[in-house]
């Protein structure tokens, strides 16, 4: 059996592109942004995991990626990010006009592949909303929470956070050219918010839910595993939402 290739919207010319809405294929858009991941990954990988994931899934699943959104709603690390919206609902209106206008060309099945903690609360209102007055089937994904129950099986220890064992894992499969092992320092780099103490910018940026767990590893081998069981869980819950679409019909179904 020959294995899909990825299909990017962006490379695509006009007839390609009717090809694509005449085989209802799924339109999966990456979001993320551009902000500090510590000292060891790159300002975009947000973007870049969502992108990734997306690619995988595509392979999976079939569909097409949109071009990513790579500017998106930072909070913690607002003073470390050279493009970020505010206020929140400039952001929410931009991503919306983005996912309606797809639907108004022939996209009815929207997978939102989110890379970014901040954008979650806009997202959720967007995947509220628009069903309810299009007809449309839209999911977003939060890769690194999906990912947390698989990290202790694969690294012995609790979820870190930003720019900690998940992300750094999802790059170093990726991308491994792009991530610096030599620059991470824990006592430098290594921070866990305290609610009772506000700091911005936060004196670390490898942001972890308790001292000393799910800090960066950097075993390609475990980064290999760790990203298999994540795209593995996701394919499976994303192909069970496209087969149910038949189930049950309705006005506003795709």
């Amino acid at each position: 059996m020959v294995q899909r290739k990825p299909r990017y919207l962006k490379y695509m010319n006009t007839i390609q592109t009717e090809s694509v809405l005449k085989e209802n294929a799924p339109l999966f858009i990456p979001i993320g942004t551009l902000e500090a991941h510590g000292r060891h990954l790159p300002i975009s990988t947000d973007t870049i995991c969502a992108e990734k994931i997306a690619e995988k899934l595509c392979i999976e699943v079939g569909g097409v990626i949109a071009p990513p959104i790579e500017y998106g709603l930072t909070n913690v690390f607002l003073q470390t990010a050279p493009g970020s919206f505010f206020p929140e609902d400039v952001f929410k209106s931009y991503v919306e006009h983005i996912v309606r206008n797809f639907r108004k060309h022939g996209f009815k099945t929207i997978i939102i592949v989110n890379g970014h903690g901040g954008n979650r609360d806009s997202l959720k209102q967007i995947i509220r909303t628009i069903p309810r007055e299009e007809a449309i089937a839209l999911s977003v994904i939060n890769w690194w929470i999906l990912a947390e129950k698989y990290v202790e099986r694969v690294y012995g220890c609790k979820p870190g956070g930003h720019a900690a064992v998940e992300e750094t894992a999802a790059m170093l499969n990726f991308y491994p050219t792009l991530v610096s092992p030599a620059k991470y320092s824990p006592n430098i780099d290594d921070y866990v918010p305290e609610e009772s103490l506000w700091m911005y910018p936060p004196p670390g940026e490898v942001l972890l839910q308790e001292e000393g767990e799910g800090r960066p590893s950097f075993d390609s081998d475990k980064a290999e595993m760790f990203m298999s069981l994540v795209i593995s869980d996701l394919s499976t819950k994303i192909k069970r939402w496209l087969n149910s679409f038949n189930r049950i019909k309705g006005s506003l179904r795709p």
